[in-house]
């Protein structure tokens, strides 16, 4: 069944109607690259070492949530310590993971902060191939110096190992494929390309290095359901790509900090997690914030976010300079899973039922003096942290994540509920998230 560009591209319909239970048969090319059920040996310990034991080697064989964050531009020399606190906090419930782009740092920033991250156990440095291409998703024009640092986004003949090396200069110890954006209007074409690079790479890989499949999409491959079917196909067909590494960008009128309400895209997240998890693939969701947290209900392994607007998830851009931007106070409010400006925290402060964030930054950050936005931001990875944390097994002492994240989802609701919570602050999505729960 694996297709081939020229095979034709029209879908199959087998996963257009409902959640997809029936597996289809195993008949991929080789062995899976490491993930639920398949062992992978680790290196010594150190900066771009695999794990052999704890929770990132868990997460990627899917018995913990992995907590991704994706190193923010400013004040990324607090994310080790961000970590260190987190594991602390979360006993054991969570494996942590960060994130880099390639093209974003040189070699030595990205090996400065690998090596500070002790806390992290996974660390991804995305060579962002979907940079270079304007024609599927809407992304910034590339800078020269971006080109520079990653030579592969100037020209698709760059060899795949060279990627591969790029990354493990840089300290990864998950590699990744390019990451290039897929052409829906050639599904088929575009999706043997993804996989004949995953290929490539897989015979490149060294001794007990993991590899995960990267995949940029635009919405429109979960929101429809013959590319999805496409999709889902070829990647239950090709099991040696035992870890999936899936990026989406959310469209307009998406915007920073406010969580997609569109049901055929959150729909389309869920039979991609339902149908990794009944296929034992590890599923990473790259810069979805508070969305791939609730995806863990339905089988996701891991997720990312960030202490920005414009890392927390993945939105259209656009090389327009606007005018000064109002700075807004944010402040990510757990009991609401939302975050809302600060001018709506007396109100929410003045219910009964308010529970005062303990975190380790909101007592700078809330005791009556200029704003800090960078302890705003640490608070808001701290608290997503520690809600993927609740949903571990051990913490849970439930079969399913579902209950633990659909309860934690209908409290927020109860608690929302009558306060007048408007504009940027109104958690609309909850409504969304009871109904797909």
């Amino acid at each position: 069944m694996t297709r081939r560009k020229g095979d034709g591209d029209s879908g199959s319909g087998l996963f257009s109607v409902g959640p997809f239970r029936d597996k289809l048969p195993g008949r991929g090319r080789g062995k899976p690259s490491g993930g639920v059920g398949w062992p992978v040996a680790g290196h010594a310990d150190g900066p771009g070492s695999l794990v052999r034991s704890g929770p990132g080697a868990a997460a990627l064989d899917g018995k913990l949530p992995l907590f991704v964050v994706h190193r923010p531009y400013r004040f990324h020399e607090s994310v080790p310590q961000l970590l260190k606190q987190l594991g602390e906090d979360a006993r054991g419930k969570l494996a942590l993971g960060v994130s880099s782009g390639l093209p974003r740092q040189t070699v030595r920033a990205h090996l400065k902060f690998n090596s500070a991250c002790e806390a992290s156990a996974i660390r991804i440095v995305d060579p962002q191939g979907y940079l270079a291409d304007k024609a599927h998703l809407r992304v910034k024009t590339l800078s020269p110096r971006a080109g520079r640092r990653a030579p592969y986004l100037r020209g698709s003949d760059y060899p795949v190992v060279g990627i591969l090396d790029l990354q493990r200069e840089c300290g990864a110890n998950l590699l990744l494929t390019a990451g290039r954006a897929l052409d829906t209007s050639d599904a088929l074409g575009a999706l043997a390309a993804a996989c004949d690079e995953g290929d490539q790479a897989l015979a490149a890989l060294r001794p007990g290095e993991r590899l995960a499949l990267n995949l940029t999409l635009n919405a429109q491959w979960l929101r429809n359901p013959l590319l999805r079917d496409n999709l889902l196909a070829e990647l239950i067909e090709n099991r040696q790509f035992a870890i999936w590494h899936i990026r989406v960008q959310w469209p307009a009128p998406a915007r920073s900090w406010v969580q997609p309400v569109d049901e055929e895209l959150l729909g389309g997240y869920r039979v991609l997690a339902e149908t990794a998890r009944e296929h034992e693939r590890v599923l990473l969701l790259p810069q979805t914030g508070l969305t791939g947290w609730l995806a863990l209900a339905w089988g996701v392994t891991g997720f990312g976010t960030g202490s920005y607007g414009s890392n927390q998830a993945f939105l259209e851009e656009s090389d327009r300079r606007g005018g000064k931007v109002r700075s807004v106070e944010r402040y990510f409010e757990r009991q609401v899973l939302h975050t809302v400006e600060r001018t709506a925290l007396s109100q929410l402060a003045a219910n009964s039922a308010y529970q005062k964030c303990t975190c380790p930054y909101c007592g700078s950050l809330l005791d009556g003096k200029p704003w800090l936005e960078e302890y705003a931001g640490l608070h808001h990875l701290y608290g997503v942290g520690m809600l993927a944390a609740e949903v571990a097994p051990a913490a849970a002492g439930r079969p399913w994540s579902r209950d633990v994240v659909a309860g934690r989802v209908r409290e927020a609701a109860q608690f929302a509920a009558g306060k007048l919570l408007t504009g940027h602050s109104d958690p609309a999505h909850l409504r969304t998230w009871d109904r797909l729960l």
